[in-house]
Formats: C-alpha cells, structure tokens, sequence
C-alpha cells in the first residue's frame, strides 16, 4: 500500500509521536508511506507561531525519528497523490485539508486522536464529517454516532514500546510523585499547580517532579523540572514517581498513564475520556472527576500511605502494559488500511 499522513504541524505533540510510530512500522512492513506536514506561511502576523512550531519545537520534534520521506507544505493541494494512495488526517486540525482533498477518488480516514473541548466549533465539524474515522479510544464512538454522518470504523489504541519505558530505578530508590505541566486549558493547569501546591502542604518531604514543554512556572519552584526531556528523561521521572498524576480536562488516548504504569506509578488521572480505556478506578490507579482537587490529592496521599494498596494496584499496572502492544495496534491498522484501499 501506499499511505500519506497528513500532520497540522511539526511540534512534539502525541500525535505526532504516535503518527511517526505507526508510519515507521508500516514502512518496516513494506509499505510505501510519507508524512505530509503543513508548514505556517511567513509573514508578520504569523512570524511568532512559525518560530515556535517551525523552528524552536521543531528541534525536538518526533519527526526527526521517521525514517521515511517528509513533505512539507502550506496548502495541501501543492501535494501529488497517486490514484490508489490512502489519505489519512491525524487529528482534528487537519479537517481542511480533508475537505479540500474531497474531489479526490483516493481512500480517505480521519484518525481521531480526541476532541478539542477548547475549539467547540472545530469539534462540531470534526464530529459532523462523513469522512470515516479511526478513533484512539472508545468514547469517541458514541460522540460520532450521535453528533456525525460518519462513522467510526475501528477502535486501534495506542501502544507502548517496552524498550523504552520500563522501571529503571532501584525500589528503594522510588520515592515521589509525578506529573506534567502545560498551559493549555485541556491539560488543565491551575488544577496541577493547586494539587502540587496541596501535596507539598501535606508532605514537603515528598519530592515532586514534572515534565512539560514549556518554562518551569514560578507557582511549581519547589518542584524537579525538566524541559523536553528525552524518552531516557522521563522514563526516570517515571521511574522515580510512586504515584503519577493525569489532571486533564480532555484526552484522547494519553501515554503518561500507561507510561507511568510500565515504569512502576500508580496513576490518579481524571476521568476525561481515553482515561477510562486505561485506568480501571480503584484496581490499577484512580480515576476522579475533572477539576477535583481534593480527591487527587486524597488518592495520592492513600496511595504514599498505603504501601500494601500502591504495590496491589501497580501490579494489576503491569498486567494493564501488557494489553497495548504497538504490533497489534499496527495490525489493526494495516488491515483497515487494506479494506480502504
């Protein structure tokens, strides 16, 4: 088969992590396959966006791992495709171009990574396309039942490389709790800063340690920052964290939960959406209601209090890793893949 993915940007975003992972297995199955990335235009009113996605995050983008052909455009019809060749959009932000690619006899599938809550309007178009999707987690089948005139037409998780995230720390040595930072209002920031801020109330001796893309804000300066890490960065992070927060107010399908799993934390992650596919409440981690700040922190503190209950559930962990594998992901891929084409 021959296989595009269309990408809105370069960035270091999941997306484009797991686009770069599934394109990699397929080329190494002997596809023919490219990554079709649209590009800003340059201009004064864009300047600041086109230096940050460009050229800044661009440095430790995920694309640098492809090891197949890269295309670069600003409208999408700059792009050949070959009569059989197979489409597929990553994400929401990509609708435009699916829509512009319509005329095409080309097969065609959006690949929903979630919804963007913050753009209800894109969300309502995104839901409300015939173009056939393949969603990343199961709540996203009944908001395209009931909102689209497409449909889902499979259900393919992500998956987890094992060699890359596995606990890498003596026991002994684990001894905080995790989470990531960003800015944007999904990831729910004012929810993370209150519940470090709680925790570090509660227990000052617990070291706190945070990734994310962006400058170390002044609200979590008692905490351990890293800045863009490496796998091999956060995987110690992970590794290093008894207990890992989620406190999103959306997800597609989020890797840190499943990540922190294989390294060894517990997740208290927010019921908001793809959680639910990962952490089973009260077995291998928690799930608590969006914005609820004193039930985070009330789950992190039962779980650094409880010993015999943190190792219960990071065992029934190990055994959640072991369901999402990248080759049966990549599997369901292909065969879907195949009955487009």
């Amino acid at each position: 088969m021959k296989i595009s993915f269309i990408l809105p940007g370069p960035g270091i975003s999941g997306g484009t992590r797991v686009t770069v992972v599934a394109a990699n297995r397929l080329l190494e199955r002997g596809h023919k396959v490219r990554i079709l990335v649209r590009r800003e235009p340059v201009n004064l009113r864009g300047i600041y966006r086109y230096l940050v996605s460009n050229v800044i995050l661009a440095a430790h983008s995920w694309l640098q791992d492809f090891n197949g052909q890269i295309e670069y455009f600003e409208k999408i019809h700059e792009c050949l495709f070959d009569k059989e060749e197979i489409i597929v959009g990553v994400g929401s932000y990509v609708l435009e171009e699916m829509v512009q690619l319509q005329s095409l006899p080309n097969p065609k599938v959006q690949y929903l990574h979630g919804i963007t809550t913050w753009d209800p309007e894109l969300m309502k178009k995104v839901l409300a396309s015939p173009i056939p999707k393949i969603a990343v987690a199961s709540y996203l089948v009944p908001l395209v039942e009931s909102n689209g005139k497409g449909e889902v037409i499979a259900i393919i998780p992500n998956g987890i490389d094992r060699k890359e995230y596995f606990m890498s720390c003596n026991e002994s040595k684990k001894d905080g709790v995790g989470t990531i930072y960003s800015s944007h209002s999904a990831k729910d920031p004012k929810t993370i800063i209150a519940c470090v801020q709680n925790i570090l109330t509660r227990r000052p001796e617990v070291p706190i340690r945070i990734f994310g893309t962006e400058r170390k804000p002044k609200q979590l300066a008692q905490t351990f920052y890293r800045r863009v890490p490496s796998v091999q960065q956060a995987r110690e992070h992970y590794s290093s964290s008894l207990v890992w927060i989620l406190a999103s107010k959306s997800e597609g399908f989020p890797a840190p939960p499943l990540e922190a799993m294989a390294c060894g934390a517990v997740p208290v992650a927010t019921d908001c959406g793809g959680t639910r596919d990962i952490v089973i409440d009260g077995e291998n981690g928690f799930l608590v209601k969006v914005g609820d700040v004193d039930a985070i922190v009330d789950r992190v503190m039962l779980l650094l209090n409880d010993n015999a209950l943190r190792e219960r559930m990071r065992a029934k962990g190990e055994v959640t890793v072991t369901k999402f594998d990248w080759e049966k992901s990549i599997n369901q891929l292909e065969n879907v893949l195949r009955k487009l084409a």
